[in-house]
């Protein structure tokens, strides 16, 4: 690969080394409607920039524009819109329509060349499956074109398959798109703008099936800011490079916001609730919706076999269940990390686990006075059956039996066919 595209590509996907971007669509000025957030662009670029953004998406126009905003090492990359199309105004976006059209046009606006004295990192350019013969033609041809002129400049060129047209229904959608993203790596894209498929299975196959980095849209405009969270969330799980999300920052309400909870996802390894609070939990705690309690007693049979602790029956579980007369009048009873046992204990032999946070026995610590066993609320630390070596020669002939949240992945949460058992985030050591 040419240096110089292999240094634009990482100057988009590598700017913290792990392979993603977070980028915004800023570029629908010149094709649908004059909106808000299209009249406050320098604004909304000024604010995502400030939230960390990786690239921005501008027509050529304002990339000429707002070209200072991009200089210097720590700048985002500039990916420039190289095509026309005149699709949201086919009636199909939410759009007003000012100058309806009745067929889709696609034209090329610029050159690689002229991308390039932009100061650009990347161009986009759409690539239509499903209107017509006609239209798919003459996409191929301009991106054939496109791809030639940016191989030659040394400039990565991002392909947006988009299923467009009569021929498009809600069965095969999946399927356009993911031949529509295999065409395009075929036809030389170095990486793709496609949107989500609907679920993380299908998404992940697409993404296999092309074989280079993978930008998922952001779709339509939502007013839950944790729907775009969660798609891109999916997208990431199924292996996307990160995302192109257009009028879900664009119009939010704090566009440097969303950006820094989606560069949290991307980045630092934050599910969407840590997007959502600001900050990453990484310990875990067990809760119950005692009313989707049926009383089958899975998750006690579940904790002892997964503690290989012997014998037969359910007396050596971390966990137990208070029947009640009828489901849902059932009490699901297991350690609540209330800490008691941690306070009472004389020897110090209980602390919280330093990467769970479950509460952790220190058995060469422990002098066998069960107060653990007596104070616990819920019940559920008993006397141990079975002796513990904690060095050659050193032991203990029982040592309490305590929940250890099975290592960071409760198998009583895992295998409750109700949800009655659940795994809840926890921000420290302390409730």
């Amino acid at each position: 690969m040419p240096s110089g595209l292999q240094a634009r590509l990482d100057r988009l996907f590598n700017r913290h080394g792990d392979g993603r971007a977070i980028c915004v669509a800023a570029d629908h000025g010149y094709m649908s409607d004059v909106t808000t957030n299209v009249v406050n662009i320098r604004q909304i670029v000024e604010s995502v920039i400030a939230g960390g953004v990786d690239g921005i998406l501008l027509s050529p126009g304002m990339a000429g524009r707002l070209a200072p905003l991009f200089q210097g090492r720590d700048g985002p990359a500039l990916i420039v819109r190289a095509d026309w199309m005149n699709m949201p105004r086919l009636g199909n976006a939410n759009t007003a329509n000012a100058v309806p059209q009745r067929l889709l046009w696609h034209e090329k606006i610029i050159t690689a060349e002229q991308a390039l004295a932009l100061g650009a990192t990347a161009i986009t350019i759409y690539l239509f499956l499903g209107y017509s013969d006609r239209v798919e033609a003459a996409g191929i041809e301009v991106n054939a074109r496109f791809v030639r002129e940016c191989q030659r400049a040394g400039l990565p060129c991002i392909i947006e398959p988009l299923a467009v047209g009569g021929q498009v229904t809600g069965a095969n959608t999946v399927e356009i798109l993911t031949l529509g993203a295999r065409m395009a790596v075929e036809i030389g894209a170095d990486a793709l703008k496609i949107p989500y498929t609907g679920d993380v299975e299908s998404f992940r196959h697409l993404i296999e099936v092309a074989g280079v980095p993978v930008l998922v849209l952001g779709g339509a405009r939502s007013d839950n800011e944790r729907d775009a969270l969660e798609l891109y969330a999916e997208a990431q799980e199924a292996g996307a490079a990160g995302c192109l999300m257009g009028r879900n920052v664009t119009r939010s309400p704090n566009p440097a916001h969303m950006i820094e909870q989606l560069t949290g996802i991307a980045h630092r390894g934050w599910t969407v609730d840590d997007a959502l609070r600001g900050e990453k939990w990484d310990f875990l705690r067990l809760k119950a919706r005692p009313a989707a309690c049926t009383g089958c007693n899975l998750c006690v049979t579940a904790c002892v076999a997964s503690h290989d602790d012997g014998g037969y029956g359910n007396h050596a579980a971390r966990l137990r269940i208070e029947p009640g007369r009828r489901p849902g009048d059932h009490r699901v009873m297991f350690c609540t990390l209330c800490r008691k046992c941690i306070d009472v204990c004389p020897e110090d032999a209980l602390r919280w686990h330093p990467q769970t946070g479950a509460v952790e026995l220190l058995p060469e610590r422990c002098n066998n006075c069960a107060k653990c066993v007596e104070i616990c609320p819920t019940q559920v630390i008993i006397k141990g059956e079975h002796g513990v070596e904690f060095a050659p020669g050193a032991t203990e002939g029982w040592v309490p039996t305590i929940c250890d949240l099975c290592g960071g992945d409760p198998e009583c949460a895992r295998v409750c066919p109700t949800g009655a058992i659940y795994v809840a985030d926890r921000p420290r050591f302390a409730p």
